[in-house]
């Protein structure tokens, strides 16, 4: 259960990731942080709230923020971590920084075994 970035140091901040051709798609970093994503987060069974909860996941609907720790987490409102986002969403340290806020809720989630599955959706909120 490790990361499931793309293994490149792209994924991290600071790096650039351009197209072949040198086109980056013609988005700024402004419109990444304003769009909205579903993501699949990782090292569930590794964090606080799986933990704490007798390794039970948050039932569908749990209600969920973006925050920097050591890493970029999903965490409940009550700041459970819930898990880590991939490293190639690692661009939303920026946007955190820049007064973004992301809320969400749990899509599914699933523990069978050592497997722990929990997909979430976020809406940005741009800064006031």
């Amino acid at each position: 259960m490790g990361s499931s970035g793309s293994g490149n140091f792209s994924d991290y901040p600071g790096s650039s990731k351009k197209k072949p051709g040198g086109d980056d798609g013609g988005s700024s970093a402004d419109d990444r942080c304003g769009r909205a994503f579903s993501v699949s987060l990782e090292d569930v069974e590794h964090c606080d709230y799986f933990k704490s909860h007798g390794n039970a996941c948050p039932a569908d609907g749990t209600v969920l923020e973006i925050a920097q720790k050591k890493r970029i987490v999903a965490q409940t409102s009550a700041g459970e971590i819930v898990g880590n986002l991939p490293t190639q969403l690692n661009y939303l340290a920026a946007c955190l920084r820049d007064g973004y806020t992301y809320a969400g809720q749990v899509r599914s989630s699933n523990a069978t075994g050592l497997i722990v599955v929990v997909s979430a959706d976020f809406a940005a909120i741009p800064p006031k």
